[in-house]
């Protein structure tokens, strides 16, 4: 399954305003909620909290990947923020995060929910995908960057 076909125009967040990372999973959590790809946004949440416990999801390069697999997800979904100013997210290089991509998985979903943290951490490898990203205008432009960027990647 594409990534594009896990992420809704209204899940992709433009000019963030957040002190903490946990303030940009709530926004992200709501929006995958709103669009059916979860029950419980604060149940989501929760379950993010418990997966970064065990290690960071800032992979650097001012990008997050927060993740869970979760019973409060009905289907597999991705939710992106781009911030105003960049947080704090721990991150294997020590720089804050401006780019946050939410992976959202069903209990039941190992394969894709693997799927999907590998082909965005393919992408985003890419220094211009991450500038167009950060620079891109609208929410469907963004959307337009991940279909070239994918259809770039190696099957």
């Amino acid at each position: 399954m594409k990534t594009r076909e896990l992420l809704a125009l209204d899940c992709i967040v433009l000019h963030v305003e957040a002190k903490h990372k946990e303030e940009v999973w709530e926004v992200l959590a709501d929006r995958l909620q709103h669009s059916g790809v979860i029950s419980t946004a604060e149940q989501f949440v929760e379950d993010v909290a418990a997966r970064e416990s065990m290690g960071t999801t800032g992979v650097g390069h001012g990008v997050s990947i927060p993740h869970a697999k979760s019973a409060a997800v009905d289907r597999a979904g991705l939710a992106i923020a781009r911030l105003a100013t960049p947080v704090d997210v721990n991150s294997l290089d020590g720089t804050k995060a401006d780019l946050f991509f939410m992976v959202a998985a069903p209990l039941d979903g190992i394969d894709l929910n693997l799927q999907m943290l590998s082909t965005i951490a393919r992408m985003i490898r890419h220094d211009s995908f991450l500038a167009a990203l950060r620079t891109a205008p609208t929410a469907e432009e963004v959307l337009r960057i991940i279909g070239e960027q994918e259809e770039q990647l190696p099957k």
